[in-house]
């Protein structure tokens, strides 16, 4: 019997061992660097603080800690994203202190306070797509959201427009090579006179001397075409509900023309060309399978009834709030956002107990995005994307990976994080701060 006892203990023992040997590892490692580092003399008053002790997780990544009172609340979060160098190694774990203030730099009262953290492991984060903004191809690039002139230059369709911050610039279209990204070209900032006059030309010549024109008789706006002897030609009408054109732009080649339109926040570049279908009524139409517009008649003109087709479209929605782009981010349903996602930490063989579910939840700042807890502590800075409006965390359906949108008003961005659940959830104990 005594021999059983003997060997379970020494079977517990071994395991344990085994266990923290990857924390040893990152001691060790700890040690060396800090011994390698240059010495720092202390400057200014020494400042009373608890000396925290703590055996690391054995999980290779980062660390956050976290100070919590007896309700559960974190009132300091001590360490985010910090390495084995940040800490001072010991004979019995990691070291840090606290000074016994909370994160806004006022003391604590005296009481016992909880020190816990979360060990992230390799939380991948790729990016999948842009939303709401055709102009958006790269993260790094002009992000366009008020559009200020069209015209047509040769084979290239060139949009004046702002950005976020103001920046005024020259988009250009390949006609020929729709599928090619546009090209950006900043203007100086004395051009930046131009964008604050209303959009425009809301007239321009078109083919064999024909003149088109955004009307408003009688408060209804439509688009007219105008012979060379200033009759009216043909009208185009814009459906109900439709955002309404500001700027035109027409070919001198072929029967095409360009609406620049808007709706409040919204924009659409159109492209619209004649299409000669065979049938007796002859009457003029825009035809938009995407969104179909009413027709108007403008008269007799042969025994062929010419359709407008939409053979060429951009768009830019409204996405300054998460409400106006759920819908638009490529969904059969709308996205549904999670104040918090639950997922299932790594087993730490350092606790008693099985693995945890962690409450991980989004937040950003000026300088983007980042993962937390559910309780606050910053695990892992996600994007660096600045001027962000809002960002939302939800399930992906490829499981588990999770699926992450923010916006900064100007294009929706898509993320997903995959492995969600290296994480791993430890322990430093429970400290008795006196306020001295």
């Amino acid at each position: 019997m005594l021999k059983s006892l003997c060997g379970l203990r020494f079977l517990r023992l071994l395991v344990f061992v085994l266990c923290a040997l990857p924390c040893w590892t990152r001691i060790l490692r700890a040690q060396e660097q800090s011994s390698s580092a240059p010495k720092v003399s202390a400057v200014g008053p020494k400042v009373a603080s608890l000396r925290i002790t703590f055996l690391p997780p054995p999980l290779e990544g980062t660390l956050s800690i976290g100070v919590y009172d007896r309700s559960g609340k974190k009132v300091r979060s001590l360490h985010t994203e910090a390495s084995a160098a940040d800490f001072t190694p010991g004979l019995n774990g990691f070291i840090t202190s606290w000074d016994g203030r909370d994160d806004l730099g006022q003391l604590v009262p005296p009481g016992k306070y909880h020190v816990r953290g979360l060990a992230v492991g390799d939380l991948e984060l790729t990016g999948e797509a842009f939303h709401g903004n055709d102009w958006v191809a790269a993260e790094e690039g002009p992000h366009p959201v008020s559009f200020h002139s069209v015209r047509l230059d040769g084979g290239n369709l060139e949009l004046l427009a702002s950005d976020l911050v103001g920046r005024l610039w020259r988009i250009i279209e390949s006609l020929s090579q729709p599928e090619d990204a546009p090209r950006f070209e900043s203007i100086p900032p004395e051009g930046n006179a131009t964008a604050a006059s209303a959009p425009g030309p809301t007239n321009c010549p078109g083919r064999d001397g024909t003149r088109w024109s955004i009307e408003k008789p009688l408060g209804e706006t439509v688009v007219v075409q105008f012979d060379a002897q200033g009759e009216v030609l043909r009208r185009l009408s814009i459906g109900a509900g439709q955002p309404l054109p500001v700027a035109i732009a027409a070919s001198m080649e072929a029967d095409e023309v360009f609406l620049l339109e808007q709706d409040g926040e919204r924009w659409r570049l159109r492209g619209l060309r004649k299409k000669v279908l065979p049938d007796v009524n002859a009457t003029d139409a825009v035809s938009n399978p995407a969104e179909p517009s009413k027709s108007d008649p403008a008269g007799a003109i042969g025994v062929a009834a010419p359709v407008w087709e939409t053979f060429f479209e951009k768009n830019r929605w409204p996405c300054a709030r998460f409400s106006e782009a759920a819908t638009r981010v490529g969904r059969p349903k709308p996205f549904t956002a999670e104040a918090q996602v639950q997922v299932k930490s790594q087993f730490n063989p350092l606790l008693a107990g099985a693995a945890s579910d962690v409450g991980l939840a989004v937040g950003f700042d000026g300088d983007g995005s980042f993962l937390k807890s559910a309780d606050g502590l910053l695990l892992r800075r996600l994007t660096d994307t600045p001027k962000l409006r809002w960002a939302v965390l939800g399930r992906d359906a490829r499981q588990p990976a999770l699926v992450l949108l923010q916006s900064d008003g100007a294009v929706v961005e898509e993320y997903r994080i995959l492995q969600p659940g290296a994480l791993m959830t430890f322990d430093a104990g429970e400290y008795q701060w006196t306020g001295k």
